[in-house]
């Protein structure tokens, strides 16, 4: 079954706001256990740039769903929400 992958990229207007988002999706994302697969250094090359950047890889692209749709990764999303802004998208991997 091919895996599932997380995609975000996000500008941080509110540090605090993001602090706080981030431990409550890390806790959201236990249940998962999904591998970070990339997150560090970036050079943008085209489009709109962000200041970070992570890939998440799932076991399925259905539970990388899960995880996005769950309630707790939803409450995680609000504390975010006006201190960042980003796109978020989910892929599947080549089988």
């Amino acid at each position: 079954m091919p895996k599932g992958y997380l995609i975000g990229h996000v500008s941080i207007s509110d540090a605090t706001a993001y602090a706080a988002y981030a431990n409550a999706a890390g806790e959201a994302m236990r249940p998962f256990n999904p591998r970070l697969i990339a997150g560090g250094q970036y050079e943008n090359l085209e489009g709109e740039a962000h200041e970070r950047h992570v890939i998440f890889e799932f076991d399925s692209f259905a539970d990388a769903k899960r995880f996005y749709e769950s309630p707790e990764y939803q409450a995680a999303k609000a504390l975010r929400v006006g201190g960042t802004t980003g796109t978020f998208v989910i892929l599947e991997g080549a089988a």
